[in-house]
């Protein structure tokens, strides 16, 4: 159902365009001037920049004004959206479609809402010690009760099956919804009028034209089961040899593909050695579990263990910081040209224990409990660095520190993390013993341990305390299987910054 905007009257036609960067925000505010001014209307267009929450979100309004209601003076028209006075609300991403109803553009007397539902977590939402995403479903609903018409799905999925970017697609969403008084072919001219990626362009605009206008789609076929990808026959070096071959021998064939990137993530992080332990420490397990489970044990071993084991240390993260690969998507990001300088600047800010982690064992638990070394640490970095690894000063110090790589196993954090793994390796084999569930829902507690300072000191407390619950289970002879339980607890710890749900949920046991 449309709700197409009046245009008969002396009040010009208001759009506002939320996009964040790379997704053509600025080429959709075009498309839709150039649209207005050719077919006789008066068009102006304006952006805003917003703060940065991921790449970048830009406000881009526009007024439209059809010349046939121009009288002798010219009308003034605006450059900013106006809360309640906004005809049309386009946004690119579905938390942006929150802010814009939260800033009162969306009304539902005046407001068509125009709206991808897909999501790009914002830094708030990446850094939360807990299960801090936003609630989609509720931005979905809050647009249903407050815009007069809503227009919403995967517009980013629709433009990455064409080979586009997102403006296309949500530019055929508007000309689906027959908001604007153009007619289909009319948006399609605008389109080609620009000249570049056309082809592709048309194709996302067709297929959300579609969907906008509620247009019935082909019928799904039945969908087969995926072949699982086939691991390679050969490996690039004879020590990666050994281990294709380890896991082509000693892995059930329905789990050799996730062993094998769990393989690969160890060999990066480490070297192929640190590979072979991980094979070692999963090869008991795989004569444990069977078909008949849909090997829901190794499955969940093979990727909890690999994410251990690959721990995010200060060695880690001086080695991401100044990969290649990362350095040629900050590049792309910031759209620089071949001979273009790129200098990012690196915030860090480590704090006593995690210098002290990177130390060797000894000395590390020495300065970590001696409370003059402590504080001569913290003067010397409590008050963090800003590095920019486009130049000496600032690349060297980090690929110093990853150069350290050789010398992990010998450092205070890897003592505690391998102790740790060897801890609850035990307990899922103790475990087994008694209930399959449960030692499947222990494993999967190792994805309460995630991230690195404050976000990983939280998470390492809540597993402990939830192991705590375990090992008292464990001690009992005739305990009863506590695999719910354990999920009840998991959501618990996940569901806030703080432990506060956790305790509740652990005094009811």
């Amino acid at each position: 159902m449309s709700a197409a905007i009046n245009t008969n009257s002396t009040r010009p036609i208001t759009l506002a365009i939320s996009a964040m960067g790379g997704q053509g925000g600025g080429v959709l505010a075009n498309w839709v001037r150039d649209l207005a001014e050719s077919n006789g209307y008066l068009a102006q267009s304006t952006s805003v920049p917003g703060v940065a929450q991921r790449t970048g979100a830009t406000i881009y309004y526009l007024e439209l004004f059809p010349h046939s209601e121009v009288a002798e003076q010219p009308p003034v028209l605006g450059m900013n959206p106006v809360p309640g006075e906004v005809d049309i609300v386009i946004a690119a991403e579905l938390v942006e479609a929150g802010r814009a109803i939260q800033r009162g553009f969306v009304t539902p007397a005046n407001t068509v809402l125009i709206s991808t539902t897909h999501r790009s977590y914002t830094v708030d939402e990446r850094q939360q010690k807990g299960n801090g995403l936003v609630d989609g479903d509720k931005i979905i609903a809050l647009a249903e009760q407050e815009a007069k018409q809503l227009v919403a799905f995967d517009m980013q999925e629709v433009a990455r099956q064409a080979g586009s970017v997102i403006s296309s697609a949500l530019f055929g969403a508007l000309a689906g919804a027959e908001v604007l008084p153009f007619a289909r072919e009319q948006f399609e001219q605008a389109i080609a009028a620009g000249g570049v990626g056309v082809e592709a362009s048309l194709a996302a605009f067709a297929k959300a034209y579609e969907l906008a206008k509620g247009e019935p789609q082909a019928e799904p076929q039945p969908q087969t089961e995926a072949e699982p990808p086939q691991l390679p026959e050969t490996a690039a070096s004879p020590s990666a040899q050994k281990l294709l071959a380890r896991i082509k021998a000693e892995v059930p064939e329905p789990c050799q593909w996730l062993a094998f990137n769990g393989v690969k993530q160890l060999v990066d992080y480490q070297d192929p050695d640190y590979a072979h332990q991980y094979l070692d420490r999963l090869a008991p397990y795989f004569e444990k579990d069977s078909a008949e489970n849909h090997y829901r044990l190794a499955t969940a071993l093979i990727k909890q263990l690999a994410l251990w084991m690959a721990f995010q240390d200060t060695i880690r993260v001086a080695e991401q910081k100044i990969q290649a690969p990362r350095m040629a998507t900050i590049r792309r990001e910031v759209k620089a040209s071949d001979d273009q300088l790129v200098y990012p600047v690196e915030y860090l800010h480590p704090r006593p224990e995690e210098v002290c982690d990177s130390l060797p064992k000894a000395i590390g638990e020495w300065a970590l409990n001696n409370r003059f070394a402590r504080r001569f640490i913290d003067g010397l970095f409590g008050h963090g660095r800003k590095l920019q690894t486009g130049r000496l000063s600032g690349f060297i110090p980090l690929y110093t520190l990853a150069k350290l790589k050789p010398w992990r196993r010998k450092t205070l954090r890897y003592a505690k993390e391998d102790t740790e793994i060897q801890s609850w390796l035990k307990r899922t084999e103790q475990a087994l013993a008694k209930d399959y569930d449960s030692a499947c829902e222990i494993i999967e507690c190792q994805a309460l341990i995630k991230g690195y300072s404050d976000t990983h000191a939280n998470g390492y407390k809540n597993y402990q305390a939830i192991m705590a619950v375990v090992d008292i289970w464990l001690e009992e002879t005739d305990a009863n299987p506590i695999a719910e339980r354990l999920r009840s607890l998991q959501r618990a710890a996940l569901s806030g910054e703080d432990d506060s749900a956790l305790q509740a949920a652990l005094i009811q046991f």
